[in-house]
This record gives structure tokens, sequence and C-alpha cells, in this order.
């Protein structure tokens, strides 16, 4: 898609909801994020989710608990992910590991085995995997470090980086900006130079709005080098829908003689937003 200059959409997913993953399909999404850094995702229920993803024409990217479990990052491409984001990277040699993990010898350290899915459970094609593995190889890493920010020149001139993600949030907390990641100068600052780097390099950056997704924010996300949205989060959007359907349900007891409701829980999203 980004060949063609299509701009592909996806969503974050922490709930490995096999039914969720196949109404992002049904709805145009293009690729969904499955999340197994701050989620209970594991191996074994990867494989049945990585089946859905392809029932549902999604492309499947898995987020690893860190760039140093290469055991993950194996495990995920060995269940059919398409490439492997790597959170809290602090350098380009974070990133190298990884690829080295992934890559079949000589040119890496991978372990071969023919029993798994990727190679359908064959020898024959597990010649071809390792192939198109090596030759399409793609590590995803989010910059949400300072170190990573001060490397980035190093992280995009590796071959298998060919998207990154730029974490806000995360570098903000990092910075002692705090919450404050939508107004921090500072965060400005890095975030034009994660892009400037990214577009040098030929690297495609992956944002969009996490919350309230519009026109209006979206399309301020690729006027800031975005070429490949991520919009919302499975749990926070189903959240979010809750809050408005409990808010208009009261709203509209309250206006009807002779009928009442307790009051709605606080809101679990800052009024800025």
């Amino acid at each position: 898609m980004l060949d063609e200059g299509e701009v592909p959409i996806g969503m974050q997913c922490f709930t490995g909801d096999h039914t969720l993953i196949e109404v992002l399909g049904a709805t145009g999404f293009d690729y969904v994020w499955l999340d197994s850094e701050h989620s209970p995702l594991d191996p074994r229920a990867l494989e049945d989710t990585m089946r859905t993803c392809e029932v549902a024409g999604l492309v499947p990217l898995v987020r690893i608990p860190n760039p140093g479990d290469t055991t993950s990052a194996r495990r995920a491409l060995e269940a059919g992910a398409a490439a492997v984001v790597l959170p809290m990277v602090r350098s380009a040699a974070d990133v190298l590991g990884v690829v080295d993990a992934l890559t079949f010898p000589p040119h890496g350290t991978r372990g071969l085995c023919p029993a798994l899915r990727v190679s359908g459970y064959t020898v024959v094609g597990m010649q071809a995997h390792m192939r198109d593995n090596d030759a399409e190889l793609a590590v995803i890493p989010m910059i949400e470090t300072l170190e990573a920010v001060a490397d980035i020149e190093a992280i995009c001139a590796i071959d298998q980086v060919k998207m990154l993600v730029f974490a806000a949030g995360e570098l903000a907390f990092a910075m002692g900006e705090g919450p404050a990641m939508h107004s921090s100068a500072k965060i400005r600052q890095a975030q034009r130079t994660v892009a400037e780097a990214a577009r040098r390099h030929g690297v495609a950056l992956i944002g969009g709005p996490i919350l309230n997704p519009s026109e209006e924010t979206c399309a301020a996300a690729l006027a800031t080098g975005i070429s490949v949205l991520c919009i919302g989060l499975d749990v926070l959007a189903f959240r979010q829908v809750c809050e408005n359907t409990v808010a208009a349900a009261n709203a509209a007891v309250a206006a009807t003689a002779g009928l009442t409701r307790p009051p709605a829980p606080a809101s679990g999203f800052p009024s800025s937003y």
C-alpha cells in the first residue's frame, strides 16, 4: 500500500478478541497491532489470533515485551506476524540484536524448525519461508526513550526498519514533561527530529489519534509526516462507547418526569482530549 501511495489504517488490539478483530476487517481496517507487552497474549493464543487475522484480511503486527525478548519476537513470526514492534528501544544495537535473532544462518542466529504454520508444517515450506523471511523481514522500533531519539539516524539506517513509531506519551515522561505530550515544545522538537530522519532514510511513520479520531485529528497526524495511521485502541474505544451510551441514557431519563438513574462514574478520559 505504501509503495502505491495508499495510507494503511490499523488499530491497537489489547484484548486479542477474535470477534473484534473480525469487525476491524469487516469495516475497512488494513492491519491490526496485537499487543503482548502490556496484555496477556501468549504464543498459543497468538497462533489462533493469526488465523482470525487471515480470515479478516488484516495484516498482523505484534508488539513484543521488550527488544531483549528475542524468543517472543521469533514466536510472533513463527505464528504468522508480518512485522514485530519493538518497545523501549534505546539504540540501533537493540534493533540489530532483534534482526540477528530473526534472520536465519549464515546471516543471523535464528533456529530452524519445519513444524510451524508459517512453513505449512513441511520441510519444503520451511525452505521457502527462510528465503522469504530474510528478504522481507521488518521490525518496527518505538521511539520512546531519550537514547533512541539521540540514535535515530543509525536506527533509521537499518535495512529491516521500514516503519517506526514515535511514542510521544512514554517519551514525555522520560523528558520530565509528564502528561504534556500534546503541548510540550520538547516533544514537538523530538518529533521533528525523528520525522526528518525517517524521511531521509525512506522509513514510514506510524501514528495517529488514539482517542476520539476525527477527520481533523487524522489530518493533523498526516501533516506531521505520518503515512501509516494507527487509530484507536480497542479497550479504550469500547470504554468511550460505554461512557457515551450511559450518558445518553441518563440524559434521557433525567428529561422524563418520574424517572431517575444513579449518576454515572467519573469519566476515564481527560477533558483535553
